[in-house]
């Protein structure tokens, strides 16, 4: 790779990462929703210009979650506020995460 294209590659690189402090989303789920990994598919490209980290959460393993977030899943938390994500598009995930703030 000629010097140029890497000075150029890095620097496209370096003005697309988030800066700042990274903030927790937890995303509530279960194996086998369909929802749910459509869910961490749209956060994960908000992730890609937003200072988020995402954490899984699987309620299965959990009683209380399971009877918290049962049938609700996926559910999107950060700050304290959370959204059933069941049918949520990309904008709606990152007005949310951008509301949090």
């Amino acid at each position: 790779m000629r010097r140029g294209n890497l000075r150029r590659a890095l620097s496209l690189a370096f003005r697309r990462t988030p800066r700042g402090p990274l903030r927790t989303v937890m995303l509530y789920e279960t194996q086998g929703c369909g929802l749910c990994a459509e869910t961490f598919r749209q956060l994960s490209r908000v992730a890609l210009d937003t200072a988020i980290e995402i954490v899984r959460v699987d309620i299965a393993t959990d009683p209380a979650l399971f009877q918290r977030y049962g049938l609700r899943v996926p559910v999107v938390a950060t700050d304290g506020r959370e959204l059933d994500a069941s049918g949520v598009s990309e904008s709606a995930l990152r007005a949310f995460v951008a509301a949090s703030r």
